[in-house]
């Protein structure tokens, strides 16, 4: 059984923390821009955040997703306060083998929601994917990899559906700046030693506080409780079990989620 770690002793990179620090008013908007910003290099101002947030498939026999942080840049020249950019920011600590795929089925699910009916393709908003890595997904020791859409032929021509994927790997030595490779070690290593420049000093104090929240400290406490429980469930149902068997394959193969 993986140990419980403790809430004092996460990283940014435990989902647990991640979608703790996205909730909370005083860390989230500052570091999805932050996140945002040093992947991109873009300048983005009036952002709206949801957290851990379900998107159901088109029909109930149809996958849903979970999106972590989905984050929506708001252009408040428009007259109606259009959405010009959608950010769809995962943390991934699972397997690169499906995430391709896993990246097609989240964008396809999320541009559905994207676009009322009746209204024009041309107002669909642009769409990025970030995923946060610690392995390396295309083994090329880069910390930014950025994937579009391209005309195979020829490749110089700009093929603009307005969707991109970023590829952040957190100990990536080539590419991106300086600034982008301090927020990935802060990241994968969330410690006031690796927060070494004013904004992540600012966020860190605000992490700080989290891990030091009772409340949040219970919540978690619940939230393993639950995850628990819904696996012995699941392995009575699939093996046909009873509560103790199902116990003792808990603690000794549960791996625990956080």
């Amino acid at each position: 059984m993986k140990t419980r770690k403790g809430i004092k002793d996460m990283d940014l990179m435990d989902d647990f923390l991640f979608g703790e620090s996205m909730m909370n008013e005083e860390t989230a908007i500052p570091m999805a821009k932050m996140i945002i910003e040093r992947a991109t290099g873009l300048k983005v101002r009036n952002l709206e955040i949801t957290c851990q947030k379900m998107v159901n498939g088109l029909d109930t026999d149809y996958h849903g997703i979970r999106l972590d942080v989905s984050a929506s840049e708001i252009d408040i020249r428009e007259k109606n306060a259009e959405t010009v950019r959608v950010y769809d920011i995962e943390p991934n600590n699972g397997s690169m083998k499906e995430l391709p795929r896993r990246d097609r089925y989240y964008q396809s699910l999320i541009d559905v929601r994207l676009l009322e009916a009746g209204t024009d393709y041309y107002k669909l908003p642009e769409l990025w994917s970030i995923w946060i890595l610690p392995n390396d997904p295309f083994g090329g020791n880069r910390m930014l990899y950025t994937v579009k859409n391209v005309v195979e032929e020829m490749p110089e021509i700009e093929y603009n559906d307005g969707i991109k994927k970023i590829f952040l790997y957190t100990d990536g030595e080539i590419g991106g700046s300086r600034a982008l490779k301090n927020l990935l070690r802060y990241i994968r290593d969330t410690c006031v030693e690796n927060a070494v420049d004013s904004d992540l000093q600012t966020l860190h104090s605000g992490i700080e506080r989290l891990k030091n929240s009772r409340e949040i400290g219970v919540r978690y406490m619940l939230e393993l409780e639950k995850a628990k429980e819904a696996a012995r469930t699941r392995i009575m149902e699939k093996y046909g079990t009873d509560l103790k068997s199902a116990e003792e394959y808990i603690a000794k193969y549960w791996r625990n989620p956080y």
